[in-house]
């Protein structure tokens, strides 16, 4: 036993069926008592009030029947005789008539005391006791006090002290009345009054009309000046204070007629029940004792506290075997909950909690496991994806594989959504930041593209790639889906990470297996970035003609450029590059044999600059074969952009240097052949000859280091000898013609005149 209640739900299972069955016993049990006790008071109260109307109802009865004798003798025509008369002894047959008249008003039953006739007037009254004169009967004051009075008939109490002293009949007073009066004024409804009749009822004959037989309650009556008319025989009321108290609280409350009120004494609580009466304004008040009328109530408190405990009793053997049922399936569970740790039994207290950190730690551990699972299966999924990609799975390791990632096997459309970042060049990234930008891209595409319309997104080297879904439905264009994903995706992107992206697109197909073709497509969709340029988004149908379209290279503008390179004409070589690759675009709308032109130049480029006598190594600073960084360019700006300085420059800085250091040293010695054998027939191909150079080389160094062709020089040259000689010898014009190797000497003549504007002959006569 001891051991079961360590157990804190064993407790809690066992406390929670006591209150269930419990507080429904124990508030039905208070409710039956309060409703029994509200009951019992409510029908003490009933009859209480019924007894002290009855007992008013016999005391007036009296009242009315005494006051009805007395009126029916006052109005007899004896008694308005007598009133008009000065009685003597003498008029002994009137005064017997009018005491015969008083005895019959005094039955037994009623029990009166006495009745007075007065005369004022005349001075005389009339009594059971005999006739006498007023001033010398001790009713004389009483007789003038109820003559003043205003009333014509009312009621009063009387005590022992005005019998005595014969007070005013207005005093008020609480000391015990010894009986009651009942005046009347003479002649009845008459304003001259000329005497009273006085009626007296002993305070003992109203206690007999009062019921007192109970031991628990007790009457009393109240005139209306709350004089006591009847005694209390102190079976409730103890003392004139509580007698006070009472009649205070009565007259503190708000209906003053009727009603029902207790109030605390020094022992015990007491109720009264008062009524007033309407004929003379008497109170009667019924005391009873609160406890002595609640006996019954708690009678029956006790015993349904007797029923509630034996009902509490079998409740709590039923919850103590039903707990210890219901503990069963939880002891079990802890048994196996623990198995191996029954040592410590003892000390497990809440088995709940200790079953929840169980479970949670199952669950814990399930959570991680279907974690590690759903990592790897992804893993598995994208290694599957990557190998559909590259064409490395057979058709039928495709199904197998479409059924384990619980693809939908309904047929679908596919396409194939690579997406590129343009350049990282002037943004916050560096080269190292490349693989996080491409998992934050692989992310965001998985969350832009629902998962119903793609398969598991995959980087692939460089590229982010998705191959998307949809099912085949009529009139469905899934192709204009793919290009809205594509420009949310490049939105996305270019908001949250500031990048530039481009995005190709496949053709749609319907077999899965055809996706390593469709992802080629869409690496194919993106090299036309070198005609659109940066940030685009090219479905391989719309950037890849119908049709080839055979074009010639344009040689004449690669001449020109090179030519350009080798004057070291920067401006001029970048417009013809720029020229170059603008031609190439239009001629070529493939990629690839745009690639094939540009690549041709690049050789071209390398060729001249081999001939000049340089090496590659200085074109390689990247680290890279140049036709290997030519294919990663992407756009026609990048590759006019690196073959200008990458290429171009390089070798103008070469050339240039290289002529500084040589080509001025074969310009000198030209210039030397041509000051000492201007008279010999010299030409270029002779210089180049003793030179052992080229003649093209030759001539564009001459022509770059003097601004001029050397024919042009040579003959300048001679022009300049020709005019010294005009000037400082007698020669004849023919004679210096044929000495500067003019084989016409007309030849000559228009030479120096056009050079300056006059003949030779003019210039020896101007110059002399």
């Amino acid at each position: 036993m001891s051991r079961l209640f360590t157990s804190k739900y064993l407790v809690r299972l066992l406390i929670f069926s006591l209150l269930i069955g419990t507080v429904p016993v124990v508030t039905l049990g208070t409710l039956s008592f309060i409703r029994a006790k509200d009951s019992v008071q409510q029908k003490v109260n009933d009859s209480n009030m019924q007894l002290l109307q009855q007992t008013q109802k016999n005391v007036e009865q009296v009242l009315q029947l005494f006051e009805n004798l007395m009126t029916q003798y006052v109005s007899t025509t004896l008694v308005r005789e007598a009133l008009q008369t000065s009685i003597t002894e003498r008029n002994f047959e009137m005064l017997n008539e009018l005491t015969a008249g008083l005895n019959k008003m005094q039955p037994f039953e009623l029990g009166a005391k006495n009745v007075y006739l007065a005369n004022l007037k005349h001075g005389w009254i009339i009594s059971n006791q005999g006739y006498s004169k007023l001033e010398d009967s001790s009713m004389s004051k009483a007789v003038q006090s109820y003559f003043q009075s205003s009333a014509a008939s009312y009621w009063t109490s009387v005590t022992l002290q005005d019998q005595k002293d014969s007070p005013t009949a207005q005093s008020v007073s609480h000391d015990p009345a010894s009986g009651v009066r009942l005046i009347k004024k003479l002649p009845l409804n008459s304003p001259n009054t000329t005497g009273v009749i006085i009626g007296e009822l002993p305070a003992y004959s109203l206690e007999k009309l009062v019921f007192n037989e109970s031991a628990d309650r007790e009457t009393v009556i109240l005139d209306r000046d709350n004089r006591l008319l009847t005694q209390p025989e102190g079976r409730v009321i103890q003392s004139s204070e509580e007698l006070n108290h009472a009649i205070e609280s009565i007259n503190k409350s708000d209906n003053k007629d009727r009603g029902y009120l207790t109030f605390k004494t020094h022992n015990e609580t007491i109720g009264v029940m008062y009524l007033s009466s309407e004929y003379n304004g008497w109170k009667y008040l019924s005391f009873s004792s609160v406890s002595d009328i609640t006996k019954d109530s708690r009678a029956i408190g006790w015993y349904t506290l007797y029923v509630s405990l034996g009902v509490f009793l079998v409740i709590f053997f039923l919850s103590w075997a039903g707990s210890k049922r219901m503990y069963s399936p939880i002891q079990r569970i802890l048994s196996f909950a623990v198995s191996d740790q029954s040592s410590n039994d003892g000390h497990i207290k809440d088995e709940l909690q200790f079953i929840g950190d169980h479970i949670h730690s199952l669950r814990s551990s399930q959570t991680e496991l279907r974690d590690q699972l759903r990592k790897h299966s992804k893993q598995l999924e994208a290694f599957f994806i990557r190998r559909l990609l590259q064409g490395e799975i057979r058709p039928g390791e495709t199904r197998e594989r479409w059924m384990q990632f619980s693809y939908d096997s309904e047929p679908a459309q596919f396409g194939v959504m690579t997406v590129q970042i343009d350049t990282i060049e002037n943004t916050r990234y560096t080269e190292g930041d490349f693989d996080l930008l491409m998992f934050a891209v692989n992310n965001i595409v998985g969350e832009l593209i629902p998962a119903t319309q793609r398969l598991e997104p995959v980087v692939m080297v460089n590229n982010q790639v998705t191959i998307c879904r949809s099912g085949i439905e009529e009139g469905n264009d899934y192709g204009n889906d793919l290009y809205r994903f594509a420009e949310r995706i490049q939105a996305t992107i270019r908001e949250l990470l500031n990048l530039k992206i481009s995005i190709g697109i496949s053709r749609l197909y319907t077999d899965i297996n055809d996706t390593p073709h469709a992802y080629k497509q869409s690496l194919e969709a993106l090299t036309y970035r070198v005609r659109f340029g940066e940030q685009v988004i090219l479905p391989f149908d719309s950037v890849l003609p119908d049709t080839r379209i055979a074009a010639a290279y344009p040689d004449w503008l690669e001449k020109e450029l090179i030519e350009a390179v080798k004057m070291e004409e920067r401006d001029k070589a970048r417009d013809i590059l720029k020229e170059f690759i603008q031609k190439v675009l239009g001629d070529y709308p493939r990629y690839y044999d745009f690639q094939m032109a540009m690549t041709r130049l690049l050789i071209d480029l390398i060729r001249e600059w081999q001939e000049a006598g340089e090496t590659m190594n200085s074109l390689q600073a990247s680290g890279k074969p140049i036709n290997e960084h030519l294919l990663e360019l992407k756009t026609a700006e990048e590759i006019e952009e690196w073959i200008f300085h990458d290429v171009i420059e390089p070798m103008m800085a070469a050339l240039h240097q290289r002529w500084e250091s040589q080509n001025k040293k074969i310009s000198e010695r030209m210039l030397d052949m041509i000051h000492k054998e201007f008279e010999s027939e010299l030409t270029l191909e002779l210089c180049a000859s003793r030179l052992n150079y080229h003649p093209n080389y030759i001539k564009t160094v001459f022509r770059k280091e003097t601004g001029s062709n050397f024919s042009d020089y040579l003959s300048k040259y001679r022009l300049s000898v020709a005019k010294q000689w005009l000037v400082e010898t007698d020669m004849k014009i023919n004679e210096i013609a044929e000495r500067l190797q003019y084989h016409n000497s007309q030849n000559f003549i228009r030479y120096f005149r056009k050079l300056e504007d006059m003949t030779p002959g003019q210039y020896r006569e101007k110059h002399r």
